[in-house]
């Protein structure tokens, strides 16, 4: 156990470590805060819960726009720089949700932190791309899950005794957080794109834009099938609390624990699935994912009692483990290394997309069809996402750059 866990610290550099702790830090902060946040708006504000889910809308809207351009500026300004003005702007941010006690104010604060809390993925996710060696990315973005879903599963125990005292305390802690990984970024990272380029002299040119990533038919294509897949999240993540509340009246501590199920094997198993699955190819590792996302999704209509709902959360969460860091892997492989910060941005807002329009989706099935259709209907965009990864796999293979750029 001692050696293995040796082997997978010299795996990695060491800023990769920093950005492990920071993640844990940070995600910690943010688990604090979100379980608790649609509660605290609907009482400090005194508003509908209508007029939340705007106020949520908002932040999400905010953070696909956020997701582009900080893609856009990863590739422009470096990883380090926006990674830490990302950081530290949104502690501040996070800050006046504390003071918020209109729906203005409220609003406000929702669209500056969306949108500058969304300019740190692109950058960190090409920060990993450019520091780990090609067949250990996949390892590496599965490493940031684990520790992200373990940030998250501590937060609300912590959150909620701060929250008992006053919700000032929790917004002033995920402030904390996200300054303390700021803190670490500033002195502890170096910069990885001018080392990158330094070292590599790569044939790209002049660095691409967004033109020349819209005529990467074969990412685009990839996003696609990403997508179908981000639609039956939005599922499990939205319409899967409210549909057992509503059907069988499994409230809100019975989906909680539905959650805790996914959250805690990833953190358990997301590792050792990686290190058995490495030498399969990536897009048969999605075309897997896909299918079990379908799977777990499909069974949800079967579902009706709650260890039914456990298990097709269980199928699901599998899916997520052989999907989500390998699409990370995936488009790092896929981009060329000037242009890595508007690939994982553009992954990034498709993910948000998919997560915005799946609900939508599932409730005009529900209200059109009956609820048990909704899980029926929609898993059939996990299959279909499955077939599109198998037809890239055959016809466009993704081949893995082993170079480190």
């Amino acid at each position: 156990m001692t050696q293995r866990l040796n082997t997978l610290i010299t795996d990695f550099p060491r800023q990769f470590w920093i950005l492990f702790g920071g993640t844990l830090i940070n995600a910690t902060g943010n688990g604090m805060v979100f379980p608790f946040l649609t509660l605290y708006l609907h009482q400090k504000l005194n508003i509908s819960m209508t007029m939340v889910g705007v106020i949520l809308l908002i932040w999400s809207s905010s953070s696909l726009v956020g997701q582009i351009v900080g893609g856009a500026l990863t590739d422009k300004l470096g990883r380090k720089r926006l990674m830490s003005f990302s950081l530290g702007a949104n502690a501040l941010v996070l800050v006046g949700f504390a003071f918020a006690d209109t729906f203005l104010f409220g609003a406000i604060v929702a669209m500056l932190s969306g949108f500058i809390g969304a300019l740190f993925q692109p950058a960190r996710d090409a920060m990993i791309a450019d520091m780990v060696p090609a067949d250990k990315r996949t390892q590496a973005y599965s490493l940031l899950r684990v520790v992200a879903n373990l940030g998250i599963a501590i937060g609300p125990a912590i959150g909620g005794f701060l929250a008992a005292q006053s919700y000032t305390f929790i917004f002033l802690a995920n402030a904390s957080t996200a300054f303390s990984f700021c803190l670490l970024t500033i002195f502890f990272m170096h910069e990885t794109k001018p080392m990158l380029v330094a070292a590599h002299h790569t044939n790209e040119t002049a660095p691409g834009n967004f033109l020349t990533l819209l005529r990467d038919t074969r990412f685009l294509i990839f996003c696609s099938a990403i997508a179908l897949c981000t639609i039956l999240a939005g599922q499990m993540m939205a319409v899967l609390p409210i549909y057992m509340k509503d059907q069988f009246g499994l409230g809100e501590t019975f989906y909680g624990w539905v959650m805790t199920t996914n959250a805690g094997m990833v953190v358990l198993l997301q590792l050792p699935i990686m290190r058995m699955t490495q030498r399969i190819p990536r897009l048969y590792l999605t075309t897997a994912g896909a299918l079990l996302f379908g799977l777990g999704v499909f069974s949800v209509a079967y579902a009706s009692e709650f260890p039914h709902f456990v298990a097709a959360m269980i199928v699901y969460t599998f899916g997520e483990m052989l999907l989500v860091p390998t699409s990370n892997a995936v488009t790092a492989d896929l981009a060329p290394a000037d242009m890595r910060g508007r690939y994982m941005g553009m992954l990034g807002l498709t993910w948000s997309i998919g997560f915005g329009v799946g609900p939508i989706i599932g409730g005009l099935i529900g209200d059109q069809l009956g609820a048990s259709a909704i899980w029926m209907i929609t898993a059939t965009s996990g299959f279909l996402s499955a077939f599109v990864f198998l037809l890239l796999q055959r016809f466009a293979p993704v081949q893995v750059r082993l170079a480190q750029g």
